[in-house]
């Protein structure tokens, strides 16, 4: 019996080191393939070492939105500055897996001497962002990107490190390659009022959830406070949309000037900025020609 048990315990050390091996190669392989901001959800694809930048963007997927498209190398024109987007789209992302994206970026000897976070309502009001389980599939593998998450604050973890860890013996990761259409050309016609309020109970369920929004508050908070440490500068926007503000919007707007009186953030509300169809590629998602006469318009003077 003694001996059976150590055979056991022999297999199963073996396998977990050749498994261990294979997430290690995988994403080494996957990681040389060279990958730009533009060309990946990834963050950790994109992460460099000992790197400065002018500029980083954070949120959702108005965020990412401002990189997808090789809308990244038009915004880097356009503003001049030097730019890295840890935004994440994809319904994948809550605001404590922004903060620990933000918190592994300065962990890596990274600066940047502004943030803009862009304050989408449903970052801070969504009840499903938090317990994604799909946040880090597109990251690669690495100890020190799991062992930093595993020891910061965030809720499902156990079920997100499981789909981290699976997610690397996918054939869509094994196969993943540096990828980006040039440009989103499609445009909207007009607003379709159906089409918003189905939005709505998509992003924020049958009501907004005053629990989660105070939650949020105290992350961003925190994001704020790491920022500041690292002596970069917050600056908030809410972004444009066709139909204008999110429900909650006013709720993020107090936020941000009780931030701007409390810790110097400079915050600008753009949601109804932008009300011409022909600028979205859906009702609240700037398509590239939306994306460079933002930048050009709102966010180049406000950087400058």
């Amino acid at each position: 019996m003694k001996k059976f048990t150590s055979q056991i315990i022999l297999f199963s050390s073996i396998t977990i080191v050749l498994l261990m091996i294979f997430l290690q190669v995988s994403s080494l392989i996957v990681n040389a393939r060279g990958f730009k901001n533009s060309e990946t959800e990834s963050n950790t694809l994109i992460f460099k070492e000992d790197s400065k930048y002018q500029l980083l963007i954070l949120g959702i997927s108005h965020a990412r939105n401002f990189s997808r498209h090789r809308n990244h190398e038009l915004v880097e024109k356009i503003t001049n500055k030097k730019v890295i987007n840890i935004g994440q789209g994809g319904g994948a992302c809550g605001l404590a897996e922004q903060l620990f994206y933000l918190d592994y970026f300065y962990k890596k000897n990274n600066s940047a001497d502004t943030i803009l976070f862009v304050l989408s309502p449903p970052l801070f009001y969504s009840k499903t962002l938090p317990i994604a389980s799909n946040t880090f599939i597109e990251e690669r593998f690495n100890f020190d990107f799991l062992f930093s998450y595993l020891k910061a604050n965030g809720e499902n973890k156990r079920e997100r490190t499981i789909e981290y860890l699976r997610s690397k013996f996918s054939e869509e990761w094994l196969t993943k390659k540096p990828y980006s259409k040039i440009g989103e050309p499609k445009e909207l016609i007009a607003l379709d009022q159906k089409v918003v309020d189905e939005g709505f109970k998509s992003a924020y369920g049958d009501s907004l959830s005053e629990t989660q929004f105070k939650k949020s508050c105290q992350i961003a908070e925190e994001i704020i406070l790491l920022a500041q440490t690292k002596k970069s500068k917050i600056l908030f926007i809410v972004p444009p949309a066709l139909f204008g503000k999110w429900p909650g919007n006013n709720e993020c707007i107090k936020f941000a000037k009780k931030m701007e009186q409390k810790n110097g953030c400079k915050y600008y509300d753009f949601s109804e900025a932008i009300i011409k169809p022909a600028y979205y590629y859906d009702h609240h998602h700037l398509n590239t020609k939306g994306i460079v006469y933002f930048t050009r318009k709102f966010l180049k003077p406000i950087l400058d």
